[in-house]
């Protein structure tokens, strides 16, 4: 710990946007695939899919505003939903996870242009210098694994420079396949682009806004092992598909332990916080918390996380998002129920 520097976070909640109640559900928000917020603390929600529109809009206490993007194949409409961020000029960039397309709208919801990406690329964060750091996955035309590209794009988002690859094996195509082998977790604040990748052990690399390396975060932890709930339920999820099934299992191995993380998220202040394998309860996950120079100065817990069940029993669980603006975290949070809502709470540093 470092003395003089707060290090113990309280969290007090202030309201949450639960897709359960009525009042949400009249609004034509059922669900949440991600959201974004705009200087003012308007809310801005995606679903993931709907018969109607997949962009809705709320006010910074929580009220309901508007809605807008249209289900269909026409300019300005989404065939599925996926990513919503604010760019430099205030515009609303929308992505269709099945496009190689943003759609860019007004932040009252009105339709101003498409961008032809070129690419499956998921846009994550606007940087100081107005570009974006994005990520975008595909296949080796040539060996048997997939490839993360993590990239710096433009302003306009015409075009994109890569600085950080992240390759592993294909589950399909490869030979031999680890379970839960690697992991790789990314993040930015406006200042720095944040990488963890588990192949070199609890590793978080630091990029500035060009993509150029300036620092390595380093922490010892306490392996957490592979739960044999999951490898049984992992069996017979695959055993379920008779003789296919049967024989991809001849392949994969699990490893004995979980990576060290499998989520991060940032505060304005710089502070990086890193979710850990660690899990107390049900729900609530550790993550550590390190300062803008990556001195680790404390932990705590949020259950920012969506089960997934097979036969009535815990197979595995998502990390769903995190924010943060000024002294509020806005967290996604999977109720008992199943439903999705976003909690705000209000931060404070002792």
């Amino acid at each position: 710990m470092l003395s003089g520097v707060p290090s113990t976070l309280a969290l007090e909640e202030i309201l949450t946007i639960d897709t359960e109640k009525e009042e949400t559900v009249k609004t034509g928000l059922t669900s949440i695939e991600s959201f974004c917020l705009d200087r003012d603390g308007n809310i801005y929600f995606m679903m993931r899919d709907t018969s109607e529109n997949f962009i809705y809009k709320f006010d910074a206490a929580g009220k309901y505003v508007k809605s807008f993007g249209h289900k269909g194949q026409g300019p300005g409409e989404f065939g599925f939903g996926g990513t919503v961020i604010i760019d430099g000029e205030g515009r609303l960039l929308a992505k269709d996870m099945t496009k190689k397309k943003c759609r860019v709208f007004t932040p009252d919801g009105v339709y101003l242009e498409d961008i032809d990406l070129g690419m499956y690329l998921q846009i994550d964060r606007l940087l100081a210098n107005k570009t974006f750091f994005a990520w975008d996955r595909d296949d080796s035309s040539e060996r048997p694994v997939r490839i993360d590209h993590f990239r710096i794009s433009d302003a306009g988002l015409r075009s994109s420079r890569e600085f950080y690859t992240y390759e592993f094996p294909d589950m399909y195509e490869a030979p031999r396949y680890v379970e839960k082998g690697s992991a790789i977790i990314s993040g930015a604040t406006a200042d720095h682009i944040f990488i963890g990748d588990s192949r070199d052990g609890y590793v978080i690399r630091v990029f500035d806004p060009s993509g150029k390396l300036v620092r390595k975060i380093r922490k010892d932890f306490r392996p957490v092992p592979m739960a044999e709930e999951y490898k049984a339920m992992f069996r017979k999820r695959w055993e379920q598909m008779g003789g296919e099934g049967v024989e991809m299992l001849k392949k994969i191995s699990f490893a004995a332990n979980l990576p060290p993380f499998r989520y991060l998220f940032t505060d304005d202040d710089g502070r990086l916080f890193v979710m850990t394998n660690e899990r107390e309860g049900e729900r609530a996950y550790w993550y550590d918390i390190f300062t803008k120079d990556g001195v680790f100065i404390g932990r705590f817990k949020l259950d920012n996380i969506q089960v997934n069940e097979i036969e009535g029993r815990r197979y595995i669980d998502l990390p769903l998002g995190v924010k943060t603006q000024g002294d509020r975290l806005y967290c996604l949070r999977e109720k008992d129920s199943g439903y999705i809502a976003l909690t705000i709470y209000k931060m404070t540093w002792n």
